[in-house]
């Protein structure tokens, strides 16, 4: 039990009411990338860090490169050649062995490719991490790309690509990236005769385009001494023939009339996007975009889009709004939402509404400071572990981002004022240049809500141009059906 004493001073510093408890200030800084980042063999970066926490290392390799270097006829060969460099096998194990060996390490390790990167993962113990790391680094110098793994990853893409047309959001995110990026390599979609296309020499041709030293940054976190980290990758890296480097990806210019477009499918909602191109990494009005779109969309249950269509009207259990500025070109800035089909038109007209109010009646006082502090206080998550601090610098490294970004970001944002969000949204929100795309059930959609407040041709004279069926392509060719 407590003494009197205790118990007495225990009371005198205990709050009346939470409301009087002070807590003390939150001071963040932000890591500065250099102080992590060494160069082994003269030529790879390496952003290290120890952490003894646990008795674990992390090894994360990504290389430059991807489908933007893969010619369109061979569309689905990255992303295949990254997942068989784990599941195909080496040079001197079978796929099978391969597996077995990092079971029996209890070690896991995958692989991914993209547009822009392939990443592979380690996760190893520290106790048996060298055996692990020679299995890893094994599998990306040395693939078989075994013929029966091969079968069967063609075999499951293809069973995948039959189901293409199963969702409405699938159907939407496919017709939506084709009408931002056209047939770029972002836009352009995997069919049946690019997967046949795919031979053991294609992905060892890809492999040795992509995954080889002139293309590689290491992340390597967990617990180990640095110095004698950084000397046992050189020694195993070393003698990996370094090819030659991948180029930079190219910029994308979008080519989509502004318009309203449907894909007609008898379901019992409507799937939405709102979209047109906006800002680039680097551009000075990012940061008041980013603030402008947390009011507007991107801001959960406080911002506009999501009070007025979902909380007040009741039309769709989620709406709002992203901003991804882009790094290769021009990024995006998109609305989203599912509503039924009656009232699929009521919610873009409210949509296009907060967009209006947003360019044309400078925001609050009250709605800045949210956006602001909620964008600053979310700031430090970035680097919530040291693995995601790596990360950062990773991708800050490969996208060519100033190292000092981070630095100042919170100074950047702090400063955005009410007229610097008004003046970016009339930068970046010009309706007579978007698109509405809608995949749903166009007979119940097109005539609107029963209350007569708002149709689909009120929608088309909003963004101008007209009214445009997309018809539903064959999931395996991405020809139109007939």
């Amino acid at each position: 039990m407590l003494t009197t004493t205790l118990l007495t001073v225990l009371l005198s510093i205990t709050p009346d009411s939470y409301q009087d408890i002070v807590y003390p200030e939150y001071v963040f800084t932000p890591p500065v990338s250099q102080e992590y980042e060494e160069v082994i063999l003269e030529k790879i970066p390496v952003f290290i860090v120890e952490d003894t926490a646990l008795p674990l290392i992390t090894v994360v390799a990504t290389f430059r490169g991807g489908d933007y270097l893969i010619p369109k006829e061979n569309t689905g060969v990255v992303s295949m050649m990254a997942s068989l460099l784990r599941g195909g096998g080496t040079s001197t194990m079978t796929a099978e062995e391969v597996d077995e060996q990092f079971a029996y390490l209890a070690a896991s390790s995958g692989v991914g490719g993209g547009g822009t990167t392939v990443t592979a993962t380690l996760n190893s113990l520290s106790s048996n991490f060298e055996e692990s790391f020679d299995l890893f680094i094994d599998m990306l110098r040395n693939p078989a790309f075994q013929e029966s793994r091969v079968q069967l990853e063609k075999d499951s893409t293809l069973e995948g690509m039959k189901q293409r047309n199963d969702e409405s959001s699938s159907i939407l995110r496919r017709e939506n990236a084709t009408m931002l990026f056209g047939d770029s390599y972002v836009g352009r979609n995997s069919t049946q005769s690019t997967i046949d296309s795919i031979t053991v020499d294609t992905l060892k041709n890809a492999h040795n385009e992509i995954v080889n030293p002139a293309n590689l940054v290491l992340l390597v976190s967990g617990d180990f001494e640095k110095n004698t980290m950084l000397a046992y990758l050189s020694e195993k890296l070393q003698g990996w023939s370094a090819g030659n480097p991948a180029g930079t990806p190219p910029g994308i210019v979008s080519t989509y009339v502004p318009g309203v477009y449907y894909v007609n499918q008898d379901v019992p909602q409507g799937s939405v996007r709102i979209c047109i191109r906006s800002l680039k990494q680097g551009d000075p009005d990012v940061e008041g975009a980013r603030i402008m779109n947390y009011i507007l969309g991107g801001g959960g249950f406080s911002s506009r889009i999501t009070q007025t269509v979902r909380s007040d009207e009741g039309l769709a259990y989620s709406a709002g709004s992203q901003f991804s500025p882009g790094v290769w070109g021009d990024g995006l800035w998109a609305a989203g939402y599912e509503s039924k089909s009656e009232t699929v038109a009521l919610a873009a007209k409210l949509i296009f509404n907060e967009i209006n109010k947003i360019k044309t009646e400078l925001i609050s006082d009250e709605d800045l400071a949210l956006a602001k502090s909620a964008t600053i206080e979310q700031f430090p998550s970035m680097f919530n572990s040291k693995s995601d601090m790596l990360g950062v610098f990773v991708s800050d490294y490969l996208t060519n981002r100033d190292s000092s970004y981070w630095e100042t970001y919170r100074d950047k944002i702090s400063a955005v004022t009410k007229e610097d969000v008004q003046r970016v949204a009339n930068r970046i929100l010009k309706t007579e240049e978007m698109f509405v795309l809608v995949v749903g059930n166009w007979s119940e959609i097109k005539d609107g809500d029963a209350d007569g407040r708002a149709n689909m041709n009120d929608i088309k004279e909003i963004v101008g141009g007209e009214i445009i069926e997309l018809p539903l392509r064959d999931p395996l060719t991405l020809e139109i059906s007939n």
